[in-house]
């Protein structure tokens, strides 16, 4: 099997067998899966359950790590619906540029803040008659676009995003008939891989966006809950720009006053099954962000203190070409992302708890108040260079800008991790519900019930001590805590070092 014809699963770690209907043709395929540097993608270590119903549809941009050819894309389904029937998901492929979403109508990016409740884009609608949604304009003949600029919406006093444009661009897969994920008979979950009869090619930094479509031919009432679809998804607040859209309608829809599309606080866990050609930026994983090696970001975060910022940093060319890391680089900026930029050389130890070397250096403290934007940059042996996406603390206040919302389920991490003896998991509820909270070792095993009751609306933290149903203390290593409601699963991962 030669390098170059070896397919790549982005945002993976196994290699595995594939085999994928497309149609009537089962197609077998080997694909060879590792973690490839995904500038969209980066950061999301949490997993949420975002659902959608009949009509809707999500879209995820992913900025390719190199020319490729892409072959094919993974959908993560956490749940199928409910209702007795047997509905198709449509997959599509298109290629982004700046005629298209993550770029607004001005050539610009959206501003960082617009996600969530600030992030109603657009719809088309015909020349003459604005109160009937489509996704894009080429939905129907004769349609122009619908940028939300000209008010407020209902969700916040805020006004929605300015210089909206069509999100979709140049379609390019599938080239002929729709392909379709079916839900199985026995309703089973997983990754379901849609391979195409054909590629499609796209060159270094250029934007694939991947389009689901739930289709409402034999699929149920959306009114019904039980209509609905949940996929995997990650926390996305920290990534800029967001990664993940959506195109429905809710009770706090855009000003379109059914339907819109949505900038979301997540991106779902899209995979793709691709060729590289050439060689690729370094793989950036960021370790650990805190005080110190053992500290988290605490709440508030204290003037005036350096704040350490740790990376993996690996280079590995599936195509060939000299691997290795030449330089990695902490780049900071104050209050806005237009300030001057702070960077400075990351140094390298060995880490003798997970034995890998570890990039390490710290961002200077400022006052009360300051809002840091920071980020990674690596570059390998052949001038390959890869950068993460901007996150941001606050100084003063939160640990990070993904701020507490106490009318929204939402996880907001466990702090201080790492810990030893005592971290808290902090979560907020949108509506009163049963909730559990339980701790597994990293092998799926049962550690500990920290929580089962009924929770109010509200931000809530419960706290874990290092040790199981029997009272005995567990040994260091990695843990996954689970925040469980009537509806949806959150999920993060801590760090425990004695």
């Amino acid at each position: 099997m030669q390098k170059l014809t070896t397919p790549l699963l982005l945002s993976a770690s196994l290699i595995i067998l594939l085999e994928a209907n497309q149609g009537s043709a089962s197609v077998t395929q080997m694909v060879h899966s590792r973690n490839l540097v995904d500038t969209l993608n980066v950061g999301l270590e949490d997993t949420v359950h975002i659902g959608f119903s009949p009509g809707d549809i999500i879209m995820e941009v992913h900025r390719a790590p190199g020319d490729l050819s892409l072959y094919g894309v993974a959908v993560d389904v956490h749940q199928w619906n409910t209702d007795g029937t047997f509905p198709n998901l449509k997959v599509e492929v298109y290629k982004s540029s700046a005629a298209g979403y993550p770029f607004t109508s001005a050539g610009s990016m959206y501003d960082f803040g617009i996600m969530g409740e600030n992030g109603w884009i657009g719809y088309a609608h015909s020349a003459d008659n604005d109160s009937i949604a489509y996704p894009d304009i080429s939905s129907a003949a004769d349609l122009t676009w619908n940028n939300f600029s000209a008010g407020t919406g209902v969700c916040t006093a805020a006004p929605e995003a300015i210089n909206g444009q069509p999100v979709w661009g140049t379609k390019v897969l599938p080239i002929g008939d729709d392909i379709m994920i079916q839900r199985p008979a026995d309703g089973s979950t997983g990754l379901f891989f849609v391979n195409f009869t054909t590629s499609a090619q796209f060159v270094k930094d250029e934007y694939i966006a991947v389009v689901v479509t739930y289709l409402t031919d034999d699929a149920g009432d959306p009114a019904n809950e039980e209509t609905m679809i949940n996929l995997n998804a990650g926390d996305a607040s920290n990534i800029y720009p967001g990664p993940g859209l959506m195109y429905y309608g809710s009770g706090c829809s855009g000003p379109s006053g059914e339907h819109g599309w949505h900038i979301m606080n997540y991106a779902w866990k899209f995979q793709y099954v691709v060729n590289i050609f050439g060689d690729i930026p370094p793989d950036i994983e960021l370790y650990h962000i805190g005080m110190s090696t053992t500290i988290g970001l605490p709440d508030p975060i204290p003037p005036y203190e350096d704040i350490l910022v740790q990376a993996l940093v690996n280079d590995t060319n599936p195509a060939g070409g000299s691997e290795g890391v030449e330089i990695v680089g902490l780049h900071w900026q104050r209050n806005s992302l237009t300030a001057d930029t702070n960077s400075i050389a990351m140094q390298v130890a060995y880490n003798l708890v997970i034995e890998e070397y570890v990039f390490h250096r710290r961002i200077d403290g400022y006052g009360n108040g300051t809002t840091v934007y920071w980020w990674i940059s690596a570059m390998d042996v052949e001038g390959n260079i890869a950068t993460t996406n901007k996150r941001s603390y606050i100084i003063g206040t939160l640990g990070t800008d993904n701020d507490f919302t106490p009318y929204k389920f939402g996880l907001h991490g466990n702090y201080p991790n790492p810990f030893n003896p005592v971290t808290n998991i902090i979560y907020s509820m949108g509506t009163a519900s049963d909730v559990t909270i339980m701790v597994h070792n990293i092998q799926g095993q049962l550690v500990k019930n920290l929580f089962i009751g009924n929770v109010k609306p509200g931000q809530h933290t419960v706290s874990w001590n290092g040790t199981n149903n029997f009272a005995q203390s567990v040994p260091s290593g990695i843990y996954i805590y689970s925040v469980k409601s009537n509806r949806q699963i959150l999920v993060g991962k801590m760090m425990l070092l004695k």
